[in-house]
């Protein structure tokens, strides 16, 4: 790797999750990036992880309500891989849906493998009032894992599927969850959608130039 693109990739963790999506889920899925034509993980390090978990109880306030025993997340590199895991599974499926082909068996095991560490139950607040919650069966790690897989759980059984898209820029493979009143949305990012018609007029006067001189 470059000295360049190791700046930029530095610098594509330091920016971490742009939370783009919509979604829990896809935001996670998001983790995988494109910089300069190649693929870059921003969760390298079980700590990339601990100080993303921060930024989505902020950014998803209504997320799913996962309850645990009091312990304290074990933040390991098996944890991670984990997390990984789950991650490629929600995005195969994801792929599998946006391109309409059949679901990937191994990944929907995966996905359901993780939904299993979970169970509804009922809770009460002051004053009397039953909630819904979950309950992890594993407390180190079961939280987390459950309340990424049930965000992708509830994207892939009660939204609607055509708003759900992968970016059309070419050099992207990020996806989110299009919430625009038309549902058109056909970018991840204004940025994107520049990029993408920049190389479209590119490639335009490109082509017309050959014809001109042919």
């Amino acid at each position: 790797m470059s000295e360049q693109q190791h700046r930029e990739t530095k610098q594509a963790r330091i920016m971490n999750y742009p939370f783009l999506s919509g979604a829990l889920a896809l935001d996670l899925v998001n983790t995988e990036v494109i910089v300069r034509g190649s693929r870059y993980d921003l969760l390298c390090a079980p700590g990339d992880v601990a100080n993303g978990g921060q930024e989505v109880l902020t950014h998803y306030p209504d997320r799913e309500n996962v309850q645990q025993e009091t312990q304290a997340i074990a933040w390991s590199l098996p944890f991670l891989e984990k997390i990984k895991r789950l991650r490629s599974a929600i995005r195969t499926l994801c792929t599998n849906l946006v391109e309409q082909q059949p679901l990937d068996q191994v990944a929907l095991s995966v996905f359901n493998e993780i939904l299993a560490m979970g169970y509804p139950a009922l809770d009460f607040v002051p004053g009397g009032d039953l909630i819904p919650i979950y309950r992890a069966r594993e407390a180190s790690q079961g939280p987390i894992l459950l309340t990424i897989a049930l965000s992708a759980f509830h994207l892939l059984t009660r939204a609607e599927k055509h708003r759900l898209h992968k970016c059309k820029n070419d050099r992207c493979i990020l996806f989110f969850y299009d919430t625009s009143k038309g549902g058109a949305r056909q970018w991840c990012s204004l940025g994107c959608m520049n990029r993408s018609r920049s190389i479209h007029h590119y490639r335009q006067r490109q082509n017309g130039y050959k014809e001109h001189i042919e």
